[in-house]
């Protein structure tokens, strides 16, 4: 009879990789007879065989005490293999032993993540109440409070993380703070309350080290691009490393700053610093959204030259997918989504949005279809992608069709985007009093989107009156859109109500508006 109960679960066969069996002096000592059972927990346990470990630990001789790293690997092997029972077994043994609530900090340790991962927090803040903190070292008392906090954090708990923060930094002397507390903190914070943790972080020492800084671009950049670039910039250039620099251009592409994305891009190539794949994600989307073929291809060139297995790489092969068919390589594109080994929901629609965007309705159709036949759900995204995919190739029925199956058949609820597509549908087909009366008929309020899709429809089919219906509810909605009023003046001209010409200039002077050279519209879908 061993240290675990019986009725734990057997090992599986499992080998080790050759490399490692043959490169690991780790693994020649698991076989080696004269190695002592607590080894070969640590050594199992370190090459993730969870199992087996706890094989070794149920049969193993119960008369000496276990050695001090045996407990904690084998609480990180319960926890692995979600076995809460097993690390409730550990934690009595270890108390009987006199091995707790602090004399053993590695055990503490491994107890006080493992009751976190597994969501037991309440026996994790049990087991921390319990620690004599004014006999423990301070650096365990601290360790001890991180793991917690982590804890809470991982289970999206974020007031139990500030609780824990607040005891730790009023009740407990001779404990302070340190990066993973704010790199477990940060996350979880309120947007208001992320400056706070950073002037903490300032005032420590610690905001401009790379990890802290990397979390604070991060969690800034969810709000606030220019804040997550202040981080940035005032980092020393010696501290960025490929994470800061991903981070902020991440940030920059996600927010519709493509210009500057790709500026940062060629900033980090000049540092010489190699991009990885998740940053590439990031210059793919701004090369998308700026249709920069340039940059773009060159991503192309260094992605096929420098990560040959990009192909089993979703989310970078969606990227250079949603790149090639936004700027018209509708072959490469489908190309690319054809040698992929795996699809997501992100590559189809990527596809779909391409051939949609150039006036291929049928093909955008047709991957719609050939999508759901495999089994992929649509989701929001991709019903955009068809619905404006329907819009500019004049596909009326289809679209209409997509748009009230979308709850029926694909359990959508439809969204402002979707209503501003199917305005935009029944728009060009030129069914105006439809379009209206959908707007209507929504069961939100329509937004500037949903009205300007109407607007420019009515521009088209040259209809004032429902025209005029339309401004009056999309200047209320974006009143600094100079693109509708220009619509709108357009409008009348084409009319000839130079009258009306001269009500809308009226109205640009009175809020201090003015049309940009040589643009006739902004945000309006045509």
């Amino acid at each position: 009879m061993g240290y675990m109960p019986d009725h734990l679960p057997p090992p599986r066969p499992t080998k080790a990789k050759a490399t490692e069996q043959s490169t690991s002096a780790a693994v020649v000592g698991e076989f080696d007879p004269t190695v002592p059972w607590y080894a070969r927990v640590c050594t199992l346990t370190r090459l993730r065989r969870h199992r087996e470990a706890l094989a070794v630990l149920r049969h193993a001789d119960p008369s000496p005490p276990p050695h001090a790293m045996a407990l904690p690997s084998a609480v990180v092997c319960c926890a692995a293999l979600s076995l809460p029972s097993g690390v409730a077994q550990i934690h009595a043994l270890a108390a009987k032993r006199g091995l707790l609530p602090a004399s053993d900090a590695y055990l503490l340790s491994a107890l006080l993540s493992s009751y976190c991962r597994l969501g037991l927090l309440g026996c994790a803040r049990q087991l921390l109440d319990e620690m004599p903190r004014a006999s423990t070292p301070p650096a365990t008392v601290l360790a001890a409070f991180n793991s917690v906090i982590s804890g809470c954090a991982l289970h999206a708990l974020a007031p139990a993380c500030f609780a824990l923060f607040r005891c730790m930094r009023v009740h407990v002397a001779g404990v302070r703070f340190n990066a993973v507390t704010l790199l477990a903190l940060l996350p979880a914070a309120p947007t208001t309350v992320v400056p706070q943790l950073h002037a903490l972080a300032a005032r420590a020492g610690l905001a401009s080290g790379t990890t802290v800084a990397n979390c604070l671009i991060s969690v800034y950049g969810r709000s606030s691009a220019a804040l997550a670039r202040q981080v940035f910039d005032e980092m020393p250039l010696a501290s960025r490393d490929l994470v800061s620099w991903t981070a902020v251009l991440s940030v920059h592409a996600q927010n519709g700053l493509a210009v500057d994305a790709l500026e940062l891009y060629r900033r980090m190539r000049g540092h010489g610093v190699e991009p990885d794949a998740l940053t590439l994600v990031g210059v793919l989307s701004s090369c998308a959204h700026l249709a920069d073929r340039s940059v773009g291809l060159d991503v192309d060139r260094y992605v096929r030259e420098r990560l040959p297995g990009f192909r089993a790489n979703v989310q970078l092969c969606s990227a250079l997918i949603n790149f090639h068919a936004r700027c018209g390589s509708l072959p490469q594109a489908q190309q690319l989504f054809d040698e992929m080994p795996r699809k997501s929901i992100v590559s189809w629609t990527a596809l779909i949005t391409g051939y949609g965007m150039h006036g291929h309705g049928d093909m955008a159709i047709n991957l719609f279809q050939r999508m759901v036949s495999e089994g992929i759900q649509p989701d929001n995204v991709a019903m955009v992608a068809l619905l404006s995919a329907c819009s500019h190739a004049g596909k009326y029925e289809e679209g209409r069709k997509y748009f009230f199956a979308m709850e029926s058949t694909y359990k959508l609820r439809p969204t402002l985007e979707h209503y501003a597509c199917m305005v935009d549908l029944l728009g060009r087909a030129g069914r105006l009093e439809e379009a209206r009366e959908l707007i209507l008929s929504m069961p939100m309020p329509a937004d500037g989107s949903v009205w300007g899709a109407l607007l420019g429809a009515c521009k088209i089919h040259k209809n004032v009156e429902t025209g005029e219906e339309a401004f009056k509810h999309v200047i209320m909605l974006e009143p600094s859109n100079v693109g509708y009023y220009v619509l709108m003046a357009n409008m009348y001209t084409d009319s000839g109500q130079q009258d009306g010409v001269a009500r809308v200039r009226a109205m640009m002077r009175e809020r201090g508006l003015q049309k940009e050279p040589g643009v006739a519209t902004s945000n309006t879908r045509r």
